[in-house]
């Protein structure tokens, strides 16, 4: 029964009426935000809130996104949206304010229009951040009349292009200057204090939720998060021994640098360059989360193929597994026993191709034991834990035993599986 006293005996609970009433906040607001933040102070509250939105909470609080709100109550039980939602429950009718330009009779200027029209030929007008960027771009945007059309026009093809959506990771990567020179014509339009960078990293600042960069280490985290490598030469993946399949000039200086017992730090450039394929199908490549690791796999001679996270996987680092994945390797992933590492592992998990390795709960449980009978200091687990997909007991296995488990601690594993293979290594 959709009737509002069945309703009213679902949703109208003390765990969620704060997120109703934020909901509220942001349906009313003259310019919709796309999300908005929610505290989370108890884990009642957090179970009720991630019931409702699909997807489980953590911490003291999170960000939710308003149109994926929506859409999880309409597949729900009841089918019921947002808005009709509120309405029942707060007993009055969503109202939204207006902008003060459209209390100023609602005029549609020509800055408007011409964004409008820029963002309706990429399919972006009804996003939930293109009219407050609209309205924005026209009150403090700084744009000349006689640029306009240019920067409204590239400005949609670079927005068109980038991951705007805060639930959705990044599946491929642009440099900036590679964005810059397809969506305007010159590699420099999108460098720092352009009107064009201004404009775009605030649609992708609304888009996102997040207030616009105040500096330099804001604006790298927004473009990466949308995609974008700020360039394409300062971020780095360091590589051991790859098998690469190619005979060109690009794969022939890869094989020389192991040979000479090098690893190779491949940039966005390099693999822009490199041929198709990387290697051949099947291919057993180790995927780690320390560089001691790989550094111990050099020294030591070991041949295998190593590919290093070092720490998060930035963007070429993704772009690299992905091309591995593409052509049919087998990536073996080992990471930290801690909820940094298990969050890593998990992302990566998610995408086809990957394969734990020493990461069941079994193997936590020996190496802490062997830490306790060698003495060996482990760092305390703190924080709040991730989920493990691979194995749902490890979790609540480690946050029993409340150590972390580093790669260093397990280097002597490891680099044994490096050297024996990684086809039957345990996982």
């Amino acid at each position: 029964m959709n009737d509002p006293e069945s309703i009213r005996a679902v949703w109208d609970l003390p765990e969620l009426r704060g997120l109703w009433e934020r909901a509220r906040q942001a349906l009313e607001a003259a310019d919709r935000p796309a999300t908005f933040r929610l505290e989370l102070p108890d884990e009642r509250t957090r179970q009720k809130v991630g019931e409702v939105y699909g997807r489980p909470m953590w911490g003291q609080g999170t960000r939710i996104n308003v149109s994926k709100l929506d859409e999880s109550l309409r597949a729900g039980e009841h089918g019921v949206d947002l808005e009709r939602l509120l309405e029942i429950l707060h007993e009055r009718p969503i109202t939204r304010q207006e902008s003060g330009s459209r209390r100023r009779g609602g005029e549609q200027d020509r800055t408007v229009g011409v964004l409008h029209a820029a963002l309706s030929e990429h399919g972006l007008a009804e996003q939930p951040w293109a009219a407050a960027w609209t309205d924005w771009v026209r009150q403090y945007g700084r744009v000349a009349d006689s640029d306009l059309d240019a920067i409204a026009e590239h400005a949609a093809a670079v927005l068109a292009r980038l991951v705007l959506d805060p639930d959705r990771q990044p599946r491929g990567w642009w440099s900036r200057t590679e964005l810059a020179a397809r969506c305007a014509g010159s590699e420099y339009e999108l460098d720092n204090g352009t009107t064009l960078s201004r404009v775009v990293l605030r649609a992708a600042s609304m888009a996102h939720g997040t207030d616009s960069p105040g500096g330099e280490r804001d604006r790298r985290n927004l473009w990466e998060r949308c995609g974008v490598t700020p360039d394409g030469i300062s971020v780095t993946v360091p590589c051991w021994a790859l098998p690469l399949a190619g005979q060109d000039t690009w794969s022939s200086t890869v094989r020389e640098r192991t040979e000479l017992g090098l690893p190779t730090h491949l940039t966005l450039l390099d693999l822009r360059a490199a041929p198709e394929p990387l290697v051949e199908p099947g291919t057993v490549i180790a995927v780690c989360q320390s560089a001691r690791t790989l550094e111990a796999a050099v020294a030591a001679g070991v041949r295998h193929p190593v590919v290093c996270l070092s720490g998060r996987p930035g963007t070429v680092a993704l772009e690299l597994l992905d091309r591995l994945r593409a052509d049919g390797a087998v990536l073996r992933l080992h990471c930290d026993f801690d909820w940094t590492g298990l969050s890593v592992a998990g992302a990566l998990y998610e995408r086809p191709g990957f394969v734990p390795w020493r990461m069941s709960a079994a193997d936590y449980r020996e190496t802490v034991n062997r830490a306790a009978a060698r003495r060996t200091d482990l760092r305390i687990l703190d924080e709040n834990p991730t989920e493990a997909p691979w194995d749902p007991e490890l979790p609540e296995v480690m946050s029993s035993a409340g150590r972390a488990v580093e790669e260093e601690i397990v280097l002597d594993d490891l680099l044994h599986d490096l050297r024996n293979g990684l086809d039957g290594a345990v996982s």
